[in-house]
């Protein structure tokens, strides 16, 4: 019990410091959540995951959440590019 204070402070630590990617260019937390989904479905295709379901299952448990995740960080994108003029290719612009 006495740890759980400090499981807490470093997980408002990680949050705050780690996970900061906008701090980088607004666009990169939606293209890194776009990245790791995809990569983390790579894993499961190759793993075998999900492999004694029936194949309907298997298919809606390995793309339902890329398909998703993808879905809003477009979305995000499109945001940024019509509201703020904040475009992909403006990351490398200095």
């Amino acid at each position: 019990m006495w740890v759980l204070p400090f499981v807490i402070w470093g997980i408002g630590l990680a949050l705050v410091h780690v996970f900061r990617t906008a701090d980088i260019h607004q666009t990169v937390p939606p293209l890194l959540a776009m990245t790791l989904v995809w990569e983390m479905t790579l894993i499961d295709v190759f793993t075998g995951a999900y492999a004694g379901g029936p194949g309907p299952v298997r298919v809606v448990f390995l793309l339902g959440a890329p398909v998703s995740v993808t879905a809003v960080a477009l979305w995000e994108l499109r945001r940024l590019r019509v509201r703020y003029g904040i475009t992909v290719g403006g990351i490398l612009v200095r």
